[in-house]
């Protein structure tokens, strides 16, 4: 059986008698204090114990301390490790023992403590700001209200909605918890000023855990965005891509250029940012002539956690990308795949009233295919029909 147990802390950091209290209690449950990680307490299994828990600011730098050990050793008191980095954690089986005998010195330790606390909440803010910062792109108001109620999986899977929402929520709970816990320290040394008892706050400790919570996929998120790991782009050539040249012959001519012919395909994604692929190409095109009137092809992936989300982003993207769900044709599941819809466009003339000019659009047609929880868009400009390559698609998600 192991012998450490972790346990939640249910008091703020700062409530100094609430974190007291709660160690000799369960001290008592044979739970002796060992060390913390973050919102969490590691005790050490041991025989049941009353004692009395003395917990002694820290002023400075977060090192051991020796000579105030040997002190507290000299008075009876037991050095049992350090708290967070913010006390000293000392233990008396005398329940009526008293660690601090003069009542000014303790006033000014916890005014010094509480100072030192308090300039820390400037490096709160500063994360508060760069984590914000980095997502605010997703911030409620940047968003348009009208796309996310007609496309709520596109827009919350664009990569920044969700990790500043996270962030967001994350934050005001641990900001709560460190403005309370500045609060209940406050209380603290009053009650000692007073000579008064303080009862601790139960609870304020499950704000920062929840608070952490929250904030964990959005650093890990965050991580892999600076450790470019969100970005991962391979070769065409061995990619099993559907191309332009599989769809219009292998004597068509590809664009030399680069921007419209590009030799890799996109693709990404993080935590909170599904795994996404892209690829387009476009035929051969003159210098005078516009790229959109030869052949050209653009196709999206996006895998998502969920199928449900997959199936919904299908039907998103058939209102999206047309006059509506009803241009599409629903084609009978094959080929191991889940969803098939085809929107056939046909090709049709503008003239410009102002110059006259005449231009005709290509035709063509978009493609949806669902498989599980990855879903594609392929948008297509020709006279090939993207129905007839529906097994070299289904081979290519097969294949992701």
């Amino acid at each position: 059986m192991t012998k450490t147990t972790i346990r939640i802390l249910p008091f703020g950091g700062f409530d100094i008698s609430g974190v007291e209290g709660w160690l000799s209690s369960m001290a008592a449950q044979g739970l002796r204090f060992n060390m913390t990680v973050g919102p969490l307490v590691c005790f050490e299994r041991s025989h049941p114990e009353s004692v009395q828990v003395h917990l002694e600011p820290i002023l400075g730098r977060t090192d051991e301390d020796p000579e105030g050990n040997a002190i507290y050793e000299d008075a009876g008191w037991q050095y049992w490790g350090m708290f967070r980095g913010n006390y000293y954690v000392y233990a008396s089986a005398d329940l009526e023992a008293c660690a601090h005998t003069d009542p000014d010195t303790l006033d000014y330790t916890l005014k010094k403590f509480f100072r030192q606390k308090l300039a820390g909440g400037v490096l709160l803010l500063a994360a508060n700001l760069l984590l914000l910062g980095l997502y605010w792109q997703g911030a409620p108001w940047e968003i348009d209200l009208w796309w996310l109620r007609y496309y709520p999986v596109e827009t919350l899977s664009n990569g920044t909605t969700i990790p500043f929402l996270l962030a967001m929520v994350g934050f005001l709970l641990v900001d709560l918890s460190y403005l309370l816990g500045l609060f209940h320290l406050m209380g603290y040394r009053r009650a000692v000023q007073r000579g008064s008892k303080v009862h601790g706050h139960r609870g304020v400790g499950w704000l920062l855990a929840a608070g952490w919570l929250i904030l964990l996929p959005v650093l890990v998120n965050t991580i892999q965005l600076f450790s470019g790991t969100d970005y991962r782009p391979y070769d065409v050539e061995g990619s099993g891509f559907v191309t332009l040249t599989d769809i219009e012959g292998e004597d068509f001519r590809l664009s030399g250029n680069y921007m419209y012919n590009p030799d890799y395909i996109s693709h990404g994604g993080t935590l909170l940012d599904p795994e996404h692929w892209s690829f387009r190409q476009y035929g051969s095109f003159g210098p005078n002539q516009n790229p959109d009137d030869v052949p050209h092809l653009e196709i999206s992936i996006v895998r998502y956690p969920l199928e449900v989300l997959a199936e919904r982003r299908a039907e998103e993207w058939s209102r999206q990308k047309s006059n509506g769900p009803e241009d599409y044709e629903v084609l009978a599941p094959d080929y191991g795949l889940d969803e098939i819809r085809y929107a056939p466009r046909e090709q049709w003339t503008h003239t410009n009233e102002l110059t006259g000019e005449t231009r005709v659009f290509l035709p063509g047609g978009m493609l949806i295919l669902r498989r599980g929880n990855t879903v594609l868009f392929a948008d297509y400009y020709g006279e090939q029909n993207l129905t007839e390559h529906l097994d070299q698609f289904a081979a290519m998600l097969e294949r992701l």
